[in-house]
């Protein structure tokens, strides 16, 4: 495909590689994101931080060394 066949948005989607530093009010979290493996999610979720989907986010279910969820805008893990 030519590049004027494309849709503008792929050109100015950010960059995904690296890590995502999130802070929260009990210090700072670094997620390391597998563009690789999974170039769409990272994509989305990069595009998200970017848009402040995540500020002021609630964490609504914590388990120690496995997994922090949160993203649910009703704090609720329901929405």
């Amino acid at each position: 495909l030519e590049n004027s066949s494309m849709s503008s948005v792929y050109s100015l989607e950010p960059p995904t590689r690296g890590k995502v530093v999130l802070k929260t009010s009990l210090g700072s979290l670094d997620i390391e994101l597998f563009s690789k493996e999974a170039p769409k999610a990272c994509r989305n979720f990069v595009q998200l931080c970017l848009e402040g989907y995540y500020d002021k986010t609630v964490f609504h279910r914590l388990v120690k060394d496995f997994i922090l969820q949160g993203g649910d805008p009703t704090g609720t893990g329901e929405g």
